[in-house]
């Protein structure tokens, strides 16, 4: 009889036929498995032999490897009689998932470090935890392999889906994590970090993104132990769970690289495996060492002794029915009071969150773009429509929808500033065990909300002046012991709006600025003049100048005198300003004022020969016409107006920006006196045109650097009106 030799793929098939008839026979034995039954472990063995020999000469040496560990761990369950069936079940589960991705040709990309995990917690070979080892090393370096180079254009979408996903969730976990520190039993916050470490690691391992997978799942499973009351979360797990929130940002980054190349982008340099051990091995020791007891609760709280805690415990073990909190309550340790608070600690009420809508923030950014256009050409048509009243009326009524349609419009860009406030919580966290300093950082105003775009120029701001409060501003231990302070220093961050500005005060209560010492290293440095006259306003704002440093020591934080020009520079390319209060010895203040939106401002619109401009309102103090004897030349000091006995120096727009050469005489035009950093001048115009709201408009790269000038707005008759920046004017005076 002729034998026909089968095809390589029918070949194949067989096997996959066997090996699935194999494993269906393996689960039926471990369904009718007896505790004890030899015979039953036996079969069970001679199955494994059978799959270990179908597999082991194909490319399933996953499947081989992983077979024969689980024959391990059935030759450990005979010997040291053990009927714990679970571990085999999940062995059967993964292999059939193997066995259904190599039918399809796919690699089989999914963490199953659990599995073998749980084979291994019983076995005593340490060639078997090795050959363990080896199947995960070996399994990595396949899935590296194969990962395919470049990206289709419906993963690419997909792909942009879950980064933007899972960097929200990672956000929401860092903030949970700071709340789960100060409440660490609180099941509640647990499961809300939990959930998205269970999200990224199902959506990762179906999109093959191994590494992402592999590190969220040993997350999950940490933190899974945690809120079945295994053990309570301590600084330790806070800190680790931290660093796996970093080091998936970092995967995550790598992905974004990968979409905006069309490529996959290697993360070879980022390694996962020694942060997998020690979340492995934290979740082993703590289960280990139990869940904190409530009578724990009562003795870290201080209000119970250990040895009242172990009179309580005999008393309950003597009478098993009565509860821990009700013996204390009877021998007269603690207060009903003090029970109830510690059983509430352990489940708290959870606070409901919003329901919240995604929408693609470029399409907010065109609606607020379009809105602003609507209010240009309405103002336009005013205008042209002023002599026909029937139109006119119908304008007016137009005008109001365009207004509210804007309002709405921009109201949807806002956001509360809680998310960027509650980065700094971990930022004081991390510096402030970082110096030995023990540092508290409070908010008040959270809630306030800003344009998204304007959160972008506060964060680093925020996070150098942090930095600088925590190195230099609140003073070590001993210091703060001597200056008669608690041991704690506070930061305290404020948030409030303000006429059209949002406001963010930076508070400590550390050592304070030294002016002596600021003016001390200006004169030294050629800043300043020894001679000259200065507010605290001005010399505090000495050490925002570039390379401005009165650190004795440069520290891995701060002290180079690099950053608070930038800080500055920063915030004022928003429209912001940045002002500093302090009082030696007793804490800084540091005042950021940025514009509620960078789409619109409130103007007063101001006629200087042909040119007209757009004084913020928020900086005008008053307008008024020089009257007779209320103008001087002061020597060395230019061109003054007087005002309530107070002199005030005067700026001509036009000598500044070159218009044109025309003096024109104080007392035929008028001044609007303008403040900025407690320190006033009176800017010389022809006339007032009116106040208004006005879209801004960026008046190209090419005059970006021109000073005094915030961008331009297009008037109701078409022309361009530019938009002053008061700051910026008061720096080219006094650089003449």
């Amino acid at each position: 009889m002729e034998v026909t030799k089968k095809p390589d793929d029918e070949t194949e098939n067989s096997e996959y036929s066997e090996l699935e008839v194999k494993l269906d026979a393996l689960s039926m034995l471990i369904a009718g498995f007896c505790p004890g039954e030899i015979p039953d472990l036996g079969q069970m063995l001679n199955t494994l032999d059978d799959l270990i020999n179908i597999s082991q000469d194909s490319d399933l040496k996953i499947f081989c490897d992983i077979s024969k560990c689980c024959k391990a761990y059935i030759e450990e369950m005979t010997l040291k009689n053990l009927d714990d069936t679970n571990p085999v079940e999940e062995v059967i589960t993964l292999l059939k998932s193997i066995l259904t991705y190599s039918k399809k040709g796919e690699a089989f990309t999914f963490d199953y470090s659990d599995v073998l995990e749980m084979l291994e917690e019983n076995l005593s070979r340490d060639d078997i935890k090795e050959q363990s080892a080896q199947i995960e090393k070996e399994d990595t370096d396949h899935t590296i392999q194969s990962a395919p180079e470049k990206i289709s254009d419906d993963d690419m979408e997909i792909l942009t889906d879950f980064i933007s996903e899972a960097e929200e969730n990672l956000n929401t976990i860092e903030v949970s994590l700071i709340e789960l520190e100060h409440d660490p039993e609180n099941t509640d916050i647990i499961d809300d970090i939990f959930r998205p470490f269970h999200t990224i690691k199902g959506v990762s391992g179906f999109l093959s993104l191994t590494k992402i997978n592999k590190l969220a799942h040993a997350t999950e499973n940490l933190l899974d132990s945690a809120r079945s009351g295994d053990f309570i979360i301590s600084h330790s797990v806070t800190d680790t769970i931290l660093a796996s929130v970093d080091t998936l940002k970092a995967l995550l980054d790598r992905v974004k690289q990968g979409i905006q190349t069309g490529h996959s982008a290697s993360d070879d340099d980022i390694d996962v495996d020694a942060l997998r051990r020690h979340l492995t091995y934290l979740q082993t020791s703590l289960t280990k060492g139990g869940k904190e007891p409530l009578g724990q609760i009562f003795v870290r709280k201080k209000e119970l002794t250990y040895s009242d805690l172990d009179q309580a415990l005999e008393i309950q073990n003597k009478n098993s029915h009565k509860k821990l909190g009700e013996i204390l309550v009877e021998e007269k340790k603690l207060a009903p009071e003090q029970v109830a608070s510690a059983l509430m600690e352990q489940s708290p009420v959870k606070k409901k969150m919003d329901v919240q809508v995604k929408v693609s923030t470029q399409k907010l950014d065109d609606l607020v773009d379009y809105a602003g256009e609507l209010v240009i050409a309405q103002s336009m048509l005013r205008q042209q429509t002023q002599s026909d009243a029937l139109i006119s009326k119908t304008v007016s009524q137009l005008g109001q929808i365009v207004n509210n349609m804007q309002n709405i419009a921009m109201s949807m860009r806002m956001i509360p500033i809680k998310a960027t406030f509650m980065k700094m919580i971990r930022l004081v966290r991390d510096l402030s065990r970082k110096s030995g300093k023990e540092i508290h950082l409070s908010m008040t105003g959270e809630d306030t909300e800003i344009d998204r775009n304007v959160v972008d120029a506060l964060y680093e701001p925020m996070v150098h002046m942090i930095r600088n409060a925590c190195d230099h501003g609140i003073e070590a231990l001993s210091e703060r012991s001597e200056a008669g302070k608690p041991a704690q220093g506070n930061i305290h961050l404020y948030a409030y709006h303000k006429g059209g500005n949002i406001v963010i005060e930076i508070e400590d209560d550390g050592k304070g600025l030294d002016k002596d010492k600021i003016l001390e290293k200006a004169q030294s440095t050629g800043l300043i003049q020894g001679d000259e006259q200065m507010t605290d306003a001005q010399v505090f704002d000495l050490i925002m100048q570039p390379g401005f440093s009165t650190a004795k020591q440069v520290t891995d934080v701060s002290g180079r005198g690099v950053g608070m020009d930038v800080v500055k520079d920063g915030i004022e390319k928003f429209r912001g300003h940045l002002s500093i209060e302090s009082k030696k010895g007793k804490g800084t203040k540091f005042i950021i004022s940025l514009p509620l939106t960078l789409a619109i401002i409130d103007g007063m619109l101001v006629g200087v020969d042909d040119e007209r401009y757009v004084i913020p309102t928020i900086a005008i103090q008053k307008a008024f016409k020089p009257g007779q004897g209320e103008y001087f030349t002061v020597e060395n000091k230019g061109e003054m107006v007087k005002d309530r006995g107070s002199l005030i120096p005067l700026i001509r727009l036009n000598e500044i920006y070159g218009t044109s050469n025309n003096k024109k005489s104080i007392d035929a035009c008028l001044v609007v006196v303008v403040e900025s950093k407690e320190e006033k001048r009176a800017i010389l115009i022809d006339e007032l045109l009116g106040k208004d709201e006005y879209v801004i408009k960026s008046l190209g790269h090419s005059m970006d650097d021109i000073q005094g000038i915030a961008g331009g707005a297009i008037m109701a008759d078409g022309k361009v009106g530019l938009i002053l920046d008061v700051d910026g004017i008061f720096s080219i005076v006094s650089q003449k």
